[in-house]
C-alpha cells in the first residue's frame, strides 16, 4: 500500500465535486496528509481583449479568483473539515493549469471527477502521482427510472 503525503483534488462544480472533496478528505485523514483543494477558472472565456481595458479585464480575472475561493471554502466546511486544506485557484486553459499545478505542487495523489478528468486519463503514461477517479453514488436518470418502474410493480 503507498503512503500518500501529499493529496490534490480538483474540483469542477459538478455532481462529483462533493464526493471528490468528501473523499479527499477521508483519504488524508487516513494518511496524515497534506490536502490541497483546487479549482480552474478560465478567466479568458467570452472577453475580447480588444475591447475590454486591461484593468477592467483584470478585475473581472481577480473578482473570478475570488469567488471561486469562496465556492471552495464553503464546500470544505459544508464537509466539515475544519481546516488546514489549501485552497488553489488557476487561471487559464485547464490542460495547462492542472499541468503547471501538478508539477509544482508535487502530490502523490490526484482525487478527479470522474465526469471531469482535467486531461489526467493517463492512457498508460507514467507519472509521479496517483490519479483516482470520483463519481457521485447517486444513480443517474436511467437508474432512478428503473427504480421507479421496480417500485410500481
Amino acid at each position: 500500500m503507498s503512503r500518500y503525503r501529499r493529496i490534490l483534488a480538483l474540483v469542477a462544480f459538478n455532481i462529483d465535486s462533493a464526493a471528490v472533496a468528501q473523499r479527499a478528505v477521508q483519504l488524508s485523514r487516513f494518511y496524515g496528509a497534506t490536502l490541497a483543494l483546487a479549482a480552474v477558472v478560465d478567466c479568458a472565456a467570452g472577453v475580447a481583449s480588444n475591447r475590454v481595458p486591461l484593468s477592467a479585464a483584470d478585475d473581472r480575472r481577480q473578482a473570478l479568483v475570488r469567488d471561486m475561493r469562496g465556492k471552495l471554502d464553503q464546500m470544505m466546511t459544508e464537509i466539515g473539515y475544519g481546516g488546514g486544506c489549501e485552497i488553489i485557484v488557476g487561471c487559464g486553459s485547464e490542460p495547462k493549469v492542472v499541468s503547471e499545478l501538478t508539477c509544482s505542487w508535487r502530490p502523490d495523489l490526484v482525487l478527479v471527477g470522474s465526469r471531469a478528468r482535467h486531461g489526467l486519463e493517463q492512457n498508460g503514461e507514467r507519472t509521479a502521482y496517483d490519479v483516482l477517479f470520483v463519481q457521485d453514488s447517486r444513480p443517474g436518470f436511467a437508474g432512478r427510472m428503473i427504480n421507479a418502474l421496480a417500485v410500481a410493480l
